[in-house]
């Protein structure tokens, strides 16, 4: 494994590392088609349409956290291989540091996704995302001790999420979660988690819940007396839903014409977590979230989108 800026490693540059947000996450390529419909099981369909975006979700959050002028940085793993150099180079070009993501023996992680009606489905190849260990990542510890907000995902290996949040959070680290894919977390994870930002689906299933017996209202009770602080569950089209305080609260969407809502959710984290990085209340972070993700969703792929960041906080 090797570190896009490697010097900086060896010569003890990593503890002088100062972000507001380190993200630490997957970084996949994006595999895109477009179809009316998704085809049934041995169905064959045609698609007119086929692109190719950067995404993952740690990617595509740091992007829009990158767009819109924050000082963040990616920690993760891409492949030795032409997708992994565009990816570390889009990083860049979007204002993230990408110095510290590890050049690894596997290939790039990759997304299969089909888009029909403004939806999509994806299947996920996590490749190099794999070998996000905590042996792997330990040598930037420092980088994670010196950020004013960690945010991470389930996209790379649980047990190195579980590290770095209690390491954030046992040095006053504010971190953020965004537990997907979901999965049943751990008991002890809870309280190293201040911000948890679920979807519809995605809080039945860190809980193991399962159908409709149970409320958002509650799934948030249940949650916070777990510790988490704040609990933002996002629901596409309705919004989201989230506690101020000992309040329940609802968002409303931003109307917006819809040409694809592939990293809306993670354009949305990107607002939450830059209003947090400003000193900003879970109130405004919220609509902060809302206003990007309604910008995102009236582009196509996950970080395609053009954003203005005065005025909007």
């Amino acid at each position: 494994m090797t570190a896009y800026k490697k010097d900086d490693i060896s010569e003890g540059w990593v503890s002088k590392i100062s972000v507001d947000v380190v993200v630490l996450g997957s970084i996949n390529m994006d595999l895109v088609l477009k179809t009316e419909r998704n085809p049934y099981p041995g169905e064959t369909i045609n698609s007119d349409n086929f692109e190719i975006h950067p995404g993952g979700k740690g990617n595509n959050q740091a992007v829009a956290l990158g767009k819109l002028g924050a000082s963040v940085l990616m920690l993760g793993c891409v492949g030795r291989d032409d997708y992994g150099r565009k990816l570390v180079q889009n990083l860049r070009s979007n204002g993230v540091n990408a110095d510290y993501i590890l050049e690894v023996d596997d290939s790039t992680g990759i997304a299969f996704i089909n888009v029909f009606n403004g939806q999509n489905t994806i299947i996920l190849y996590k490749g190099a995302n794999g070998c996000c260990t905590v042996d792997a990542m330990s040598p930037y510890v420092d980088i994670i001790k010196g950020a004013k907000i960690l945010l991470t995902q389930l996209e790379i290996p649980y047990e190195t999420v579980k590290w770095a949040l209690k390491i954030a959070h046992d040095n006053g680290v504010m971190t953020v979660l965004n537990p997907a894919p979901a999965r049943i977390l751990d008991d002890d994870i809870w309280p190293y988690v201040d911000v948890l930002v679920p979807n519809e689906i995605e809080c039945k299933g860190i809980l193991g819940l399962d159908g409709d017996d149970v409320t958002y209202e509650a799934i948030i009770r249940e949650l916070i007396g777990r510790a988490v602080k704040n609990v933002v569950i996002t629901l596409g089209a309705e919004g989201c839903i989230y506690n101020s305080g000992d309040t329940i609260m609802r968002q409303r969407a931003m109307a917006t014409k819809v040409v694809d809502t592939t990293g809306a959710g993670d354009a949305f984290i990107g607002g939450l977590v830059f209003a947090l990085s400003k000193g900003r209340s879970i109130d405004e972070a919220v609509l902060m979230g809302t206003r990007v993700a309604g910008i995102k969703i009236g582009f196509m792929g996950a970080q395609d989108y053009v954003i203005d960041p005065s005025g909007l906080i």
